[in-house]
């Protein structure tokens, strides 16, 4: 009961610390990215020239040249910007960043990319026009209801087919 009292030792700041582990702060965790979907649909390459008639239901990448007809039903066509094409071209959507005459009829848009030429007209609910592109003809913008394709309207203003056109490459310093 009556025990001694031990002295009382000043105990120094640094003998009160602790020494704890500082947490590293979280590594961030590398992100995989699924791999690309597989390109579906078709290409006609710079090596490809169609006359006649081309119809399907997947997208459609152009980057050789086309004269004649294209119908994709569901799907998007692109004229890459080393296609040629003159022809009528009918799909969901199209972009056009090459060379292209005729008449186009995009139910949902139509873009026109800036290094884009497009000579005839355009019947689409929605266009876009880049800077940079070229573009003589009319459009026409319809109604939704109006952007269901029907064969017999189909490109019904044009009597005659679509004639090739000569494409020169213009000189920047012109």
């Amino acid at each position: 009961m009556w025990r001694k009292q031990e002295d009382y030792k000043p105990v120094s700041p640094q003998s009160e610390l602790v020494a704890h582990p500082v947490p590293e702060p979280p590594k961030p965790v590398p992100v995989v990215s699924p791999a690309p979907p597989a390109a579906t649909g078709g290409v006609i390459s710079k090596a490809i020239s169609i006359k006649g008639e081309v119809t399907g239901n997947e997208d459609l990448l152009v980057d050789g040249e086309v004269n004649g007809k294209i119908t994709i039903a569901e799907g998007k066509v692109t004229v890459g910007p080393s296609g040629r094409v003159a022809a009528d071209i009918e799909a969901a959507e199209i972009v056009v960043r090459g060379h292209f005459k005729g008449a186009l009829r995009g139910r949902e848009r139509v873009v026109i990319g800036q290094t884009g030429q497009v000579n005839g007209n355009v019947v689409t609910r929605r266009i876009v026009i880049e800077e940079g592109a070229l573009f003589s003809g009319q459009v026409d913008v319809m109604r939704a209801e109006e952007a269901r394709p029907t064969r017999s309207t189909l490109f019904a203003a044009r009597s005659e087919p679509a004639s090739p056109v000569a494409v020169h490459a213009k000189d920047a310093n012109s």
